[in-house]
């Protein structure tokens, strides 16, 4: 059963992460209204946001994201989806870089509705040490407030960059500030495949992984790319435990399916439950069952090797 769906309310992002598809930003985020679109950067209007919720809750959902790519609190009516979400049963997984906590940590600490906070934060390894420290700050200030006024909600600090040798100093640093605030040690190396959530405090976690490489297809020919590594044989828990919709409306089986790759239906024109039922969408969960990688997209996947 569909347990978790992915909304991207926006796939829009304001840093430039090499590892990361997103793109280019924008600089004119916090102006926008919720229809606007920069070339193919957009903001989920309230309408198709309240078409995904409906949908959600129609296959039975409990929880759901507000990303696939981009950076959910640059959208305009974030907090107004906080309160969208409230009336419902649904609980949110927030995944973002944490660049705009100092401005919405308050309206997020505040909403029922979230229940689980993901910073991002191997990001900043990549961003000048001054501008990185501060954004770090901001958010181990979010997470002593957090703490303290919301003991329920859960907190992961990633750092999904281990093995990365350009991110060796910024983690260090990281667990030193860590240390430095909450008065818990975390030693370097203490990483591995089966241990990958570090307990700091109360639902405090650190969270390490190393970096995975977004899959793709080439558009043209429809096959999957020569220089990825291509393979058949493997599972996924996509339209399992998850299915996503992007920012337009087209739903996908992947959380990491970004572009539309494995489009199997939109929102607006067809009901999720129709859509995931498609025969489309079982023949690829069939196939995961069984072992196999049925379509090209998840033939170049990278991810899946984490599944065993």
């Amino acid at each position: 059963m569909i347990n978790s769906v992915y909304i991207e309310i926006t796939n829009v992002c304001n840093l430039h992460c090499s590892f990361c598809p997103c793109g280019t930003a924008t600089d004119n985020e916090n102006t926008a209204d919720n229809s606007s679109t920069f070339g193919c950067r957009t903001f989920m209007d309230s309408k198709l946001f309240e078409t995904c919720i409906a949908g959600a809750q129609e296959i039975g959902a409990t929880n759901v994201y507000f990303h696939v790519l981009g950076e959910p609190t640059l959208h305009p009516g974030f907090v107004h989806y906080l309160k969208k979400l409230e009336q419902t049963p649904l609980k949110l997984t927030l995944t973002t870089n944490g660049t705009t906590i100092e401005r919405t940590g308050r309206q997020i600490l505040a909403s029922s509705a979230v229940r689980q906070v993901n910073f991002s934060t191997h990001a900043y390894a990549e961003l000048p040490r001054e501008t990185a420290e501060r954004y770090l700050q901001n958010v181990l200030d979010f997470c002593s407030l957090a703490i303290i006024e919301r003991p329920d909600l859960y907190i992961n600090l990633r750092l999904w960059n281990v093995g990365a040798k350009e991110a060796s100093s910024w983690n260090s640093y990281m667990l030193k500030r860590i240390h430095e605030t909450f008065g818990v040690e975390v030693t370097p190396g203490h990483f591995c495949s089966r241990h990958k959530s570090f307990n700091i405090t109360g639902r405090l976690y650190l969270h390490e992984d190393t970096r995975f490489e977004w899959p793709s297809i080439d558009e043209r020919t429809g096959k999957a790319l020569q220089t990825r590594d291509e393979r058949f044989a493997g599972t996924c828990r996509a339209l399992d435990t998850h299915v996503a919709i992007l920012h337009d409306g087209r739903v996908v089986a992947c959380c990491l399916d970004h572009s539309g790759q494995i489009t199997l239906g939109h929102i607006a024109e067809q009901n999720l439950a129709e859509i995931v039922n498609s025969p489309t969408a079982q023949n690829i969960k069939e196939g995961f069952a069984q072992h196999e990688l049925r379509h090209p997209f998840c033939q170049t996947c990278t991810f899946c090797k984490r599944f065993k």
